[in-house]
């Protein structure tokens, strides 16, 4: 399994800007890059990607409970 990249931008480089959801004044954003392609597969500001984050170990966490 490859693993995945990640660019750290200045927001104004955004790739996809009508899409990210950021109230929060950030600087830059993190884009997560696909290991095959390169592509974009998800661009968060830092406080939307620590949310996002905090879901998916919650996840896992269930997961874990419920093997």
């Amino acid at each position: 399994m490859s693993h995945y990249d990640f660019r750290i931008l200045g927001k104004e480089h955004a790739a996809y800007p009508n899409q990210l959801d950021c109230t929060h004044n950030c600087t830059y954003i993190i884009q997560l890059l696909n290991p095959a392609t390169g592509e974009i597969e998800l661009e968060l500001c830092p406080l939307s990607a620590e949310q996002f984050v905090g879901v998916l170990l919650e996840v896992i966490e269930s997961c874990h409970l419920s093997a």
